[in-house]
C-alpha cells in the first residue's frame, strides 16, 4: 500500500511539472527544423507543369515529419510532386516513459519531461503558433520554388494547424487542403484510457490525457473548444480552397470519427471513408499514414483525377 501511494504521489508531482512545461511555450520560436528524409525537402525542386503547387506536409501532435511521412513523401515524389515538410511546435516531452510508446514503462505520465531526458518532441505547441511557423515553412517554399501557391495535407492535429493558418495568415497562398483523421470539431479522445490506462489508472479524465499525450493541442480540440468554436464561426471550410477530408471508422484517436469529415462539403469539397468501398481496411489513427488506400486517395485528390483506390 505504501508503495502504490509512493507511486502515485511521485506521478502526480511528475504530471504538475509536465503541465507547467507544456502551457509555457517559450517567448520567441526559432524557425521550424526541416528534417532531410526521402522524397521531401529538396530545396533544387522545381514544380512540374502537371504538378505546379509544391505539397507542404504538416504532422500531428507527438510525432514529427520524417516519421509521419516516410511512405506518404517518396510517393507525392515519384508522381512528380515537389514535397517539403518542417518538425513544428517542439516543446520537451517526456515519450520514454509515456504508456503506450516504445520504451515505455509502468507508469506514463505525459508528453512534456523529454527536459529531463534531453530528448525532444514536436506538434505539442500551441496551434496558433504552429500556425505562424507553418506560414514561414509555406513562405520559404514559394521563394526556393518559385511557385505562388502550395497544396497542403495535414495529419490529425496537423489538419488544424492548417486551419488556423489559413484563418491568420489568408488562403491566398493555398489552392487545396487535404486532412487526414483531421477533428473538425473535436474529438472526446475516447480512445485514449484504452491506449494509455496508466494515466486514466490515477484519475484523469480523456481531456487531461489529451493533453498529457498530445500538449496543448490535447485542451484545444476537445470538442467545444475555444479554438475549435473560432475556427468553426465562419464555417469549417475557407472559401477558394477545395478540401479533401479522409477518415477512418477503426480511427481509436479522433471520437467521433465523423468529427474527421466535413458536415456538409459543397461545391469541389469531398469526404472520403476510408471504409468505403474497403470494409476490410483497418488503418487506425496512425495508421492512416501508413496505408496504401489512404495514400492513394492523397495522390487522387491533389490530382483531381478521382482514380480507384486500392483495397
Amino acid at each position: 500500500m505504501w508503495i502504490r501511494k509512493q507511486a502515485a504521489r511521485i506521478a502526480g508531482l511528475m504530471f504538475a511539472a509536465a503541465c507547467a512545461a507544456v502551457w509555457h511555450a517559450p517567448a520567441a520560436a526559432a524557425a521550424p527544423p526541416i528534417p532531410a528524409f526521402a522524397g521531401a525537402n529538396d530545396w533544387a525542386c522545381r514544380p512540374l507543369a502537371v504538378h505546379p503547387q509544391p505539397v507542404v506536409l504538416v504532422h500531428g501532435s507527438g510525432t514529427d515529419a520524417a516519421n509521419s511521412f516516410a511512405m506518404l513523401a517518396p510517393l507525392l515524389r515519384a508522381e512528380g510532386h515537389c514535397v517539403f515538410a518542417a518538425n513544428l511546435g517542439p516543446t520537451p516531452g517526456l515519450r520514454d516513459v509515456v504508456s503506450g510508446q516504445a520504451g515505455s514503462s509502468a507508469v506514463g505520465i505525459g508528453p512534456v519531461g523529454a527536459a529531463v531526458l534531453g530528448r525532444t518532441i514536436y506538434g505539442v505547441a500551441d496551434i496558433d503558433r504552429m500556425a505562424t511557423e507553418l506560414s514561414d515553412v509555406v513562405q520559404a517554399v514559394q521563394k526556393a520554388t518559385g511557385a505562388q501557391q502550395v497544396a497542403l495535407v495535414g495529419h490529425s492535429t496537423g489538419g488544424n494547424v492548417i486551419r488556423q493558418y489559413l484563418r491568420s495568415h489568408g488562403p491566398a497562398a493555398v489552392t487545396q487542403v487535404i486532412t487526414l483523421g483531421t477533428p473538425y470539431r473535436g474529438s472526446t479522445w475516447a480512445g485514449l484510457r484504452d491506449n494509455y490506462p496508466d494515466l486514466a489508472s490515477i484519475g484523469l479524465e480523456n481531456a487531461q490525457i489529451a493533453a498529457q499525450v498530445f500538449g496543448t493541442p490535447g485542451q484545444q480540440q476537445v470538442v467545444g473548444s475555444p479554438l475549435l468554436n473560432r475556427l468553426n464561426a465562419g464555417g469549417e471550410t475557407v472559401p477558394g480552397v477545395r478540401y479533401t477530408a479522409l477518415a477512418s471508422r477503426a480511427d481509436e484517436i479522433i471520437t467521433p470519427q465523423e468529427t474527421a469529415l466535413l458536415t456538409a462539403p459543397t461545391g469541389d469539397n469531398r469526404n472520403i471513408w476510408l471504409q468505403d468501398g474497403c470494409p476490410t481496411d483497418i488503418a487506425n489513427h496512425s495508421g492512416l499514414l501508413g496505408d496504401p488506400r489512404a495514400a492513394a486517395a492523397v495522390l487522387g485528390a491533389l490530382a483531381n483525377d478521382n482514380r480507384p483506390l486500392p483495397c
